[in-house]
């Protein structure tokens, strides 16, 4: 913990004024950021059905973190220039962008998996359902 942490009062103001402050819950906020991306890059990496596009995202992500983190680090290093600061905020939208692809990806494979099962469960209970088939056709009532 940094020297001069916490000091301001209100206390309510360290987390916006206090340099000690903000350094520091920036250093820990990419840690946990790096921290998990590399574990659900691990755990991605064991999933035997992956698909291409999804592993793809996942190594993406991983990628996208490091290079933020060494960005930081850099910035940090060299007293903030302009050009490296900017470049960090751009990596910080990218590492967003990929993030979101990421569940985009996790999302439209995991309703194409379960359409069939929720159409399957709607006729044994014998209700109607409307389920979306995945070439895009017309919503079917089964």
């Amino acid at each position: 913990i940094p020297e001069g942490y916490f000091e301001l009062e209100p206390a309510y103001r360290n987390f916006f004024e206090s340099v000690p402050s903000v350094q520091f819950h920036h250093r820990v906020l990419a840690l946990s950021t790096l921290a998990s991306t590399a574990a659900l890059w691990l755990f991605a990496q064991r999933l035997p059905g992956l698909t291409p596009a999804l592993r793809r995202s996942t190594d993406l992500l991983a990628l996208a973190a490091a290079a933020q983190v060494s960005l930081g680090v850099a910035t940090l290093l060299l007293a903030v220039p302009v050009w490296l600061g900017s470049a960090h905020q751009a990596g910080a939208l990218t590492l967003f962008s990929i993030a979101l692809f990421t569940l985009h990806s996790l999302r439209v494979n995991s309703a194409k998996a379960l359409a069939p099962r929720l159409a399957a469960a709607a006729v044994k209970a014998s209700r109607p359902v409307a389920v979306a088939p995945a070439n895009g056709a017309k919503l079917a009532a089964v």
